[in-house]
């Protein structure tokens, strides 16, 4: 036992250093920042993700768990590949970029420099339509419209031809500066028989000539600042053979200017007009003259509600009176939403109708001619509203008390050779009325570029305040129109209106409501000639729209159309 113990000593004594070197080793390690790593747990490779078990609070900087580019299987076999194998197996639509925003560019639309329209029809029935522009320069250009449509023989056992001309021209040039300067001009010559009038031999032929300028400048430096000013005059003649000959000259101009207001979406104008005019028969002539001024304001509230009032006054002379007239407007627009608005207006303004006014709505008036202003008090209002897009549904109302309201009826001459009366041509009357019209109807493009319609019925009650309904004027009314194209060169087409019956108190009766239905087609062969086709009257309808004269009866139109 003795000899043992020194032996275990020796061994004991020599284990020693090995005790403290691992006892060193182990502080050493509880003592060190480096995680523990077990290197099969982590794979450093570019901005790969990489586990460390002995970091719980600091994430790693540097690597993207979510690589943008591509994706190599967490779950592979690591180190067994290189880097080029791992993303061999990638597919290439993963490694391309991204499809770039489709790229839009403004671009103005080809401008259509000319059009022309010529056909001909039963009853010997020419017509012309059109229209050419020309670009001189990027500064000046110069535009001209043409109309023309005539008939003869349409009306059986009486003279029946008719034709209307007119033409209008514009030049429009662009300064540096912003101004513009723009000239219109234009001419008629319209001709056409009457109705047979007892006492005169053959059917009475009346003839209107016609022309007129217009001189504007402009300046325009935005939405809410410009100016504006403008002169012209006009000729007018017009003569029933055998009857009288009767001329006009109207002269007119006026300016405006507009600025922006200090608040948001305000804008201020004042304007100012003055319109005179000189006519004579065989008579001395009268003169006409006009003048009104005025300030407008206009504000747009929190992008819903539009509000435009104007205060102003006018003075006006004819041959009857000379007065000074209060002449304010107000027009209110509201948008319950983005479907719906509503829009209400009341006004009190005078107005003056021109002798050219009066004859170009009333072919059958003679040449004795009394001009006389109207003062208007009234009011209107005006809901729309868009079921989807490209439909439109809209309903008004409006009331108009008018003092001297220009109605016409027909004149009774008295034959001495068989001691009776005979109606004759019409005359211009004047009297107080009362206007009351209700209307409804839509507009709508079910189809875009295929199909489109729009449609609108009224109910007027024009009653004077002397009794009895205005003359002439319906209390029933419909217009109508649709298209339709189903193939892209081809349109089809028609119209339609509704003219309800009209009181004529000549002949103590009314005249009968007339329904016009009219149809159209139009095929384009190239880009450059098209042909079209129109039926007019299709219920070859007896109507008159003044008593004493029959209108047009079935009549069929064809013709070509250039376009370049």
């Amino acid at each position: 036992m003795m000899n043992k113990r020194p032996l275990l000593l020796l061994l004991f004594v020599a284990l020693i250093p090995a005790f403290a070197f691992a006892q060193d080793g182990q502080n050493a390690a509880d003592n060190s920042l480096l995680p523990e790593i077990n290197p099969q747990d982590i794979e450093i490779r570019s901005e790969f993700q990489a586990r460390f078990p002995g970091l719980r609070r600091q994430p790693i900087l540097g690597f993207n768990p979510r690589p943008r580019v591509f994706q190599i299987d967490p779950n592979r076999m690591p180190f067994m590949e290189s880097r080029d194998d791992a993303v061999a197996d990638i597919s290439v639509t993963q490694l391309g970029r991204p499809e770039p925003p489709m790229r839009t560019l403004l671009s103005s639309p080809n401008r259509q420099n000319a059009y022309f329209r010529a056909g001909f029809g039963s009853y010997l029935t020419p017509e012309v339509n059109g229209y050419g522009f020309y670009e001189i320069n990027d500064r000046n250009a110069l535009s001209a419209n043409v109309n023309f449509n005539a008939s003869d023989g349409h009306l059986e056992n009486q003279d029946s031809d008719f034709r209307f001309f007119d033409v209008s021209t514009k030049y429009v040039q662009q300064t540096a500066d912003k101004w513009r300067l723009i000239v219109d001009a234009g001419a008629l010559a319209d001709k056409h028989h009457l109705f047979n009038v007892e006492g005169i031999q053959g059917t009475p032929e009346k003839e209107n000539l016609g022309a007129s300028g217009k001189i504007t400048i402009r300046q325009t430096q935005n939405s809410f600042r410009g100016f504006e000013g403008h002169i012209g005059g006009s000729i007018f003649e017009t003569t029933v053979s055998s009857h009288g000959k009767l001329s006009e000259k109207t002269y007119f101009g006026g300016v405006k200017t507009y600025w922006p207001g200090k608040r948001m979406y305000e804008v201020f104008d004042i304007s100012a007009s003055i319109a005179g005019g000189a006519y004579e028969d065989f008579a001395p002539s009268d003169n006409w003259v006009l003048g009104d001024l005025g300030i407008t304001y206009e504000r747009l509230f929190n992008f819903t509600t539009r509000i435009r009032a104007t205060a102003g006054g006018a003075y006006i002379s004819d041959s009857f009176s000379e007065t000074f007239y209060v002449a304010p407007e107000l027009e209110i627009k509201h948008h319950l939403s983005d479907r719906l608005s509503i829009t209400g207006a009341a006004f009190a303004k005078p107005e003056m109708k021109t002798v050219q006014q009066h004859h170009q709505y009333n072919r059958m008036l003679n040449t004795r001619t009394n001009l006389r202003h109207s003062y208007n008090i009234g009011f209107s209002s005006e809901a729309n509203y868009q079921l989807f897009e490209g439909n439109r549904i809209f309903s008004g109302v409006s009331y108009a008390h008018v003092k001297d309201y220009s109605y016409y009826q027909r004149e009774a001459d008295f034959i001495i050779s068989s001691g009776s009366q005979s109606l004759a041509f019409y005359n211009t009357n004047y009297g107080d009325a009362n206007i009351f019209e209700f209307y409804a109807g839509a507009s709508q493009q079910l189809v875009p570029e295929k199909f489109w319609a729009d449609a609108k019925v009224y109910i007027r009650s024009p009653k004077l305040t002397s009794g009895g309904t205005v003359p002439y004027e319906e209390k029933l009314g419909m217009e109508a129109a649709v298209s339709f194209k189903p193939i892209r060169n081809l349109k089809l087409n028609g119209w339609a209106e509704y003219i309800g019956s009209r009181p004529s108190p000549e002949t103590n009766s009314d005249l009968n409501a007339f329904l016009l239905l009219n149809a159209g087609t139009e095929y384009q062969i190239n880009e450059t000639f098209g042909i079209y086709a129109k039926l007019l009257n299709i219920l070859d309808s007896d109507y008159e729209i003044w008593d004493g004269y029959e209108e047009r009866p079935l009549q069929i139109l064809g013709g070509i159309t250039i376009k370049f």
